[in-house]
């Protein structure tokens, strides 16, 4: 099945509301509420945004001990308060990804801004719960410009996360 950047928009929104939401809730009636969700397309029995989100959180809980990881977040703290949230993550996700650029060359750049991007929002979930939901935001959008169509070329968010 060929997924459109389309799909892939709708499908990057429900990964990370499912990333992003508490973790005492319960996964089994996320995935009622989901499996109530209209779509444009055929039904694509591969796509789960809650084992996509939970693949992205175990790639993304592996930086929360790199030191780097923790020096751009500072930054990214500090630049939040003077800029716009979404200028702030966008510039924390370049940020780390130069960084890392180096250390992860056999890792494809989109898959490196997908990691730092979801690593940040989890982190700004931890440590300013208060800003989810503009962090919500500002991921989804910086995920569907900057990766978006990579993913669509990659057949999906399911065919994404088995890299």
């Amino acid at each position: 099945m060929v997924v459109t950047v389309d799909q892939v928009e709708k499908q990057t929104c429900q990964i990370i509301h499912f990333l992003l939401e508490d973790e005492d809730e319960d996964s089994p009636s996320a995935r009622q509420l989901n499996a109530s969700l209209e779509t444009d397309g055929p039904a694509d029995d591969n796509f789960d945004p809650v084992v996509i989100a939970d693949k992205l959180r175990t790639v993304a809980d592996k930086l929360n001990t790199d030191v780097q990881f923790k020096a751009v977040l500072t930054q990214m703290k500090q630049a939040a308060a003077q800029e716009a949230v979404e200028a702030a993550f966008i510039s924390g996700v370049d940020a780390l990804c130069q960084a890392q650029g180096s250390q992860g060359a056999e890792v494809a750049p989109e898959m490196q801004l997908i990691r730092a991007a979801v690593a940040f929002g989890l982190h700004v979930k931890k440590s300013s719960p208060e800003l989810v939901n503009t962090v919500q935001s500002a991921m989804t959008a910086f995920l569907n410009r900057r990766v978006g169509p990579w993913v669509a070329q990659q057949g999906g968010w399911d065919k994404v996360t088995k890299f």
